[in-house]
């Protein structure tokens, strides 16, 4: 980095503040609501620390391959005790569809949940497994085509499939980014666009969702900057692509292929390197980690780049 100094920092505008948390502990299954969560250097603490290890295959079970592992958003899971930056990661509580729960600590849990599942799985720490590779449907008639379809090739049930490699940092089981935030005032808007979907934040699985004063896609405008959460400092790096996934059926929410129509015609963005794909969110890279609250002021600064070397760095 060059030691060139800026002599004005730029404005920090605050563009909402925190209105819910969550955190998924499993890959695909429903997880947390919180009041309040860390944030260390590669996402909220605790967050997609786990999932299924599909034994045949090796791949990670994913509902965005409904046909074989949609069913997996019909299972939650908790922590049996709050995890902690740097700590062991404590043992998690997974609830079946059916009311059963088992722990991640005993013995019969692989045995139990791939029973259920219907097909054997290994539960797995993403530290302690070399799986990274997962299945997509890739919805053709709605979404049609882009550099990431091309991707993909058509399965024994006709359905255009696309594996692919997680691009998240090591340990976790993220698609993309460290940090999945949503607005409310782009959720807002879809929904006076398509009264007749059933746009929900659960439907996004986003880790946080502001509550915006500003209307539309107002988190689109963030790109490229920097974004302050409580005490936690982030880069935003790309949209929020969605596929399939978003659609299905979960708790009361009913399988609404139409959500992914309206982002379609609505909000369809240039995401490098995928090309045109519908959006709504963002992902953001962790620069400066911290603590996080209900109520947490969230605000936006332009990155800084020197004037030497041209690189960025968080304000």
């Amino acid at each position: 980095m060059s030691d060139l100094t800026v002599a004005e920092a730029p404005e920090v505008v605050s563009v909402g503040k925190v209105q819910r948390i969550f955190r998924y502990p499993v890959k695909s299954m429903t997880g947390e609501e919180l009041t309040s969560c860390e944030i260390n250097e590669s996402g909220v603490v605790g967050d997609h620390l786990w999932a299924l290890v599909e034994v045949a295959t090796g791949k990670l079970a994913n509902a965005k391959n409904p046909r074989k592992w949609g069913h997996l958003l019909n299972y939650s899971a908790a922590y049996v005790e709050e995890p902690t930056a740097g700590g062991p990661i404590p043992p998690i509580a997974i609830t079946f569809p059916d009311g059963t729960v088992v722990r991640s600590d005993q013995p019969d849990v692989d045995e139990l949940i791939s029973k259920s599942v219907g097909a054997e799985v290994h539960l797995a720490t993403m530290d302690k497994t070399e799986a990274t590779a997962a299945e997509m449907t890739w919805l053709g008639d709605i979404l049609g085509e882009n550099n990431f379809s091309k991707l993909g090739s058509t399965n024994e049930h006709g359905e255009h499939e696309i594996v692919f490699d997680l691009f998240g940092k090591p340990g976790r089981s993220y698609d993309l980014g460290d940090l999945h935030v949503m607005t409310t005032s782009a959720l807002e808007f879809m929904k006076t666009l398509s009264p007749d979907a059933t746009f929900d934040v659960r439907r996004y699985r986003p880790n946080f969702l502001i509550d915006t004063d500003d209307d539309g896609f107002v988190e689109a405008e963030w790109v490229g900057k920097n974004l302050h959460i409580g005490d936690a400092s982030s880069t935003v790096v790309m949209n929020t692509v969605r596929c399939i996934m978003t659609t299905l059926p979960r708790e009361e929410l009913p399988l609404d292929r139409g959500t992914l129509r309206s982002l379609v015609k609505h909000n369809s963005r240039v995401v490098e390197p995928f090309g045109d794909w519908a959006c709504i969110g963002v992902y953001a890279n962790i620069t400066a980690p911290g603590r996080v609250e209900i109520g947490s002021v969230t605000a936006v600064s332009d990155a800084v780049v020197t004037e030497e070397d041209g690189e960025e760095t968080s304000a």
